[in-house]
């Protein structure tokens, strides 16, 4: 008898803690801010042709260079309708995209341009395409192997430029043809890819498991501003992820931004560096809702002018890689035009020819790569194509 009832309490015990849990895991995150910028509030009240962009900064010399970019791109960065991450193959399975992988950020870096400058047709056969290959009916895998296995992990990022895009397309293409797409591809996201609307950077699918952590240069507000007033999020939480990457700024003597934030450890986070594009990005979403603050775009600024946005730096600022990318000025050249910095725009797109190889001899004509080496990555060059667009 005393063996049966110390088993109905051992039962009873694990009952209750699994209802606990339960409990626990079903619990709405609450999340407390002390106001509401008006900033803010507009993103949660934005339309489709809010995302349109404005044209005109760009001069001859940079359309010329965008349209043979925009051929390279086409003719030696595509393969059977998508773009491979890099010119060269790479027969070596690798922990990171290589060689001739596809990323889910290469399609939708290409569908913002598309969507934005090109025609709905070719924007809807890349577009169909990006579905066919990456999207698994939950969300957009991350990356393809050459060999077209599909990872089950996102990266949420990618998942906002290809919802973006379509926004974007629907304004530009004036139709209702993306809005059944938009509202199940973004519940879907809002579902798996945040934490009760705070966004995190990755949802492992195959083991059903959420990151607990979010990069700060995956917040692209605007979108998520869209989405939440989509799905009547409260704006409350698209305000705390603003304050959460403002506050994420290293500081005064070195303004850029700490690499992520661990919603578990309640603390921001770095690698052994910090990534010059990550900040950047983290910058340039910042200055899309008029947030990012004047020493980070002093920083900028001066590091253009001087032709000094190295790779990596130190916690302290100094720098740890001082090799340099095209897409770090190419990202330099959105933040001009974000902040309406006309001359931070043309600086940058100048030193960015700088990358381009324009020796028509060359295979890599047009394109953002080493020119001996023949190393080239999509990301360089479909950033250069958005940043040659405005």
């Amino acid at each position: 008898m005393k063996k049966r009832i110390g088993l109905l309490i051992i039962i009873a015990v694990l009952i209750g803690a699994g209802g606990f849990f339960f409990w626990r895991s079903n619990q709405k995150t609450t999340v407390e801010v002390s106001s509401i910028d008006e900033g803010v509030k507009k993103m949660m009240n934005s339309s489709p042709e809010d995302f349109m962009l404005t044209f005109g900064k760009s001069n001859e010399e940079i359309q010329n260079r965008r349209s043979i970019l925009k051929t390279f791109i086409q003719q030696k960065l595509m393969k059977d309708g998508n773009i491979i991450t890099n010119y060269l193959p790479d027969d070596e399975q690798q922990n990171v995209a290589t060689g001739h992988d596809l990323l889910s950020e290469s399609a939708g870096l290409y569908l913002l341009d598309l969507a934005a400058k090109d025609t709905k047709g070719r924007f809807d056969v890349f577009y169909k395409r990006t579905m066919d290959t990456f999207y698994d009916g939950t969300q957009f895998s991350y990356r393809v192997s050459d060999k077209g296995e599909k990872y089950k992990v996102n990266a949420s990022l990618d998942d906002l430029r290809i919802l973006r895009a379509l926004i974007i397309a629907k304004a530009n293409f004036e139709t209702n043809d993306y809005d059944d797409d938009i509202q199940s591809i973004s519940e879907k996201f809002i579902k798996n890819s945040t934490n009760d609307g705070l966004l995190i950077d990755f949802y492992d699918a195959e083991h059903d498991e959420k990151s607990q952590e979010i990069s700060l240069f995956y917040l692209d507000f605007k979108t998520l501003g869209y989405l939440y007033q989509l799905h009547d999020i409260d704006v409350t939480y698209l305000q705390y992820q603003v304050n959460l990457a403002k506050d994420g700024y290293i500081s005064d003597d070195f303004p850029l931004y700490h690499q992520k934030y661990s919603y578990q450890a309640e603390e921001y986070q770095d690698g052994d560096s910090v990534n010059i594009i990550e900040s950047l990005l983290t910058i340039r979403y910042l200055a899309e809702i008029g947030e990012a603050k004047q020493s980070s775009l002093d920083f900028v600024k001066e590091h253009v002018a001087k032709g000094t946005l190295f790779n990596a730096y130190d916690i302290n600022g100094n720098p740890v890689d001082k090799n340099q990318s095209a897409a770090s000025y190419a990202i330099a050249a959105l933040i001009g035009y974000f902040t309406d910095d006309e001359e931070l725009y043309k600086q940058a797109v100048s030193i960015l020819k700088n990358f381009q190889t324009m020796d028509a001899t060359n295979v890599l004509y047009g394109g953002f790569g080493d020119p001996i080496t023949k190393e080239v990555y999509s990301f360089n060059n479909l950033m250069a194509l958005l940043a040659y667009g405005l």
